[in-house]
C-alpha cells in the first residue's frame, strides 16, 4: 500500500484482505514518519482474508480489528480510490470500489494485464466518465 500522504494528501486510508500487507504498510508508514493522525489502515474480512499468523509487529489481529467491506464502504467517501488487485476481484468488487468514492473522485485500478483492459472498461463504464489507460510492458492501469 502506497501512502498518499507522501504525495500531499492530508489523510490516507488503506484497506486490504491480507494482514501481512497491513503489517507491511504500518512498517512503511513508520519508516516515513507517518503516524496514525495521517493514515488509517484497516483489515477487511472476505472469503480471501489472510491471517497474520501471529505477527507481533503488525498490530493486526484477524477478527479483532477486522471490518466487513459493507461496513467500511458505508462509512466514508474519498477523493481518490486506488485498487491494486487482480482482474477478477476488480470485476467482482466494482460496486464496492465505486461506493468508496465521492462524486468526481479519481479512481485508479491496477494489477491488470494489458489484454484484460477491455473487461475493466466494460465493467466500470456505467460508473465512470473519461476512463484513461496507461500501459507499461504487459501491465495496465
Amino acid at each position: 500500500m502506497q501512502s498518499w500522504t507522501l504525495f500531499g494528501a492530508a489523510f490516507a486510508v488503506g484497506i486490504d484482505v491480507d494482514a501481512q500487507a497491513i503489517a507491511s504498510a504500518y512498517q512503511n508508514a513508520a519508516l516515513n514518519n507517518i503516524g496514525p493522525d495521517r493514515m488509517q489502515l484497516q483489515l477487511i474480512a472476505s472469503e480471501n482474508t489472510l491471517s497474520s499468523e501471529g505477527d507481533q509487529t503488525s498490530g493486526v489481529v484477524e477478527g479483532e480489528n477486522t471490518l466487513d467491506i459493507q461496513t467500511f464502504t458505508d462509512k466514508d467517501k474519498y477523493d481518490v480510490v486506488i485498487a491494486n488487485i487482480l482482474l477478477n476481484p476488480l470485476l467482482d468488487n466494482a460496486d464496492q470500489i465505486i461506493s468508496c468514492a465521492k462524486p468526481g473522485a479519481v479512481i485508479g485500478l491496477s494489477g491488470i494485464l494489458s489484454e484484460q483492459v477491455h473487461y475493466i472498461i466494460e465493467r466500470y463504464s456505467p460508473f465512470l466518465e473519461g476512463i484513461e489507460v496507461s500501459k507499461m510492458d504487459d501491465w495496465a492501469c
